[in-house]
């Protein structure tokens, strides 16, 4: 039985601070994670593995022990022959494969088990508090795995580790355990630049569709186990930029505070990013943060702008709220733009000034002649 410990002053810690001192998970708090397959890791006895939360922050707040409180990312590593112990849990989990391969079994108590194989560039929910093992399938090489949870929400909500891991509620139309192709990566499309899944087996594989609004590009937002977590995957093509957007909506979407990251799967370039409450306007300061394949990355609260300065496209992967189906009118207002966001024809030109300046120190060349705000 998970128990709260009472040495701490209720005021100082929230429920969900007081279980992760409690299960003593490491803590890295910082905006941008260089490279997310060899940040550090501790042993996290419980689940058997070595884990880390990552509260991704451009702000952190002074004392606070995790700042993202609604939801929070992780990593964690299953050593070789290992796994990720059995459990069930009254929040979302949502996992894409870093390193390694290995499988997967899901059930209900008394219920058909299912077990589906995953690898590398993987990526698969658990649905709302099904059991669940995670195995690792190779007898010398560790699995890493980076995954995005609403454990925050869910400690704070109720207070109570027993409620949330011990509650024999299912959820029957979020999982069908009669269903038995519900993780062989079948996919349906709802519409335009939206699909729903359970399982996708490898996203580089994921064939996007075109969505100029945001600039040159494409997108994909994939529903996943019917919760509030989808996998949403973007890229943009080789010396082009987007257009500089507020995370704002994305942090409120379904009316529920959500953190957002871009975890970057290839090529190399950088964010432009602006203050909270500032519009980004001739004279107006910037911090640059540059990214590679393998960097996590917080937008920040403000306005950001994502440029690729590499010979090949970009394509980066987001774990996060979205799914319309408890969207609402919050999610529907910005459907086709994805926020506030600043045309082209608006944007400082010492935008694009600065952006031809750090392609030429790369050997790299500006493709954004020709792209204009029309969709």
């Amino acid at each position: 039985m998970v128990s709260f410990t009472d040495r701490y002053e209720p005021w100082k810690l929230t429920p969900y601070e007081k279980w992760v001192t409690d299960e003593g998970l490491q803590v890295h708090t910082q905006q941008l994670v260089e490279d997310i397959h060899t940040i550090g890791v501790e042993p996290w006895e419980r689940t058997g593995t070595k884990a880390a939360l990552l509260d991704l922050t451009a702000d952190p707040l002074d004392g606070a022990l995790v700042n993202n409180q609604g939801t929070i990312r992780f990593v964690c590593e299953i050593p070789p022959g290992g796994t990720f112990n059995v459990e069930r849990h009254m929040y979302e989990e949502i996992f894409f494969v870093l390193k390694g391969r290995g499988a997967t079994a899901v059930w209900y108590e008394g219920q058909p088990k299912h077990t589906f194989e995953w690898q590398e560039g993987s990526v698969f929910s658990i649905p709302l508090n099904a059991w669940h093992e995670l195995y690792n399938a190779s007898g010398e090489e560790t699995v890493r795995l980076y995954g995005a949870t609403n454990a925050p929400t869910a400690f704070n909500l109720y207070g109570s580790p027993e409620l949330i891991f011990d509650c024999p509620m299912t959820f029957p139309d979020r999982f069908d355990p009669t269903d038995e192709l519900y993780f062989s990566g079948k996919s349906s499309k709802i519409e335009d630049r939206f699909m729903e899944t359970n399982f996708i087996p490898n996203v580089h594989n994921v064939v996007l569709d075109r969505w100029t609004a945001r600039g040159p590009g494409e997108n994909m937002m994939i529903n996943m186990a019917n919760g509030h977590f989808i996998c949403h995957l973007s890229e943009f093509p080789a010396g082009t930029y987007k257009k500089a957007h507020t995370g704002e909506a994305n942090r409120k979407r379904s009316g529920l505070v959500s953190d957002v990251a871009y975890l970057f799967l290839s090529g190399e370039g950088y964010d432009l990013q602006w203050p909270e409450g500032v519009y980004p306007s001739p004279g107006t300061e910037w911090e640059q943060l540059d990214y590679k394949a393998g960097t996590l990355m917080s937008p920040g609260t403000g306005y950001h702008q994502h440029f690729n300065c590499s010979a090949e496209p970009i394509r980066y992967l987001v774990l996060r709220y979205g799914n319309p189906r408890y969207a609402g009118y919050v999610g529907a207002r910005y459907k086709n733009t994805g926020g506030p966001q600043i045309q082209f024809k608006e944007e400082d030109p010492a935008i694009r000034s600065h952006f031809e300046e750090e392609l030429a120190k790369r050997g790299a060349t500006s493709q954004m002649e020709g792209y204009t705000d029309e969709p």
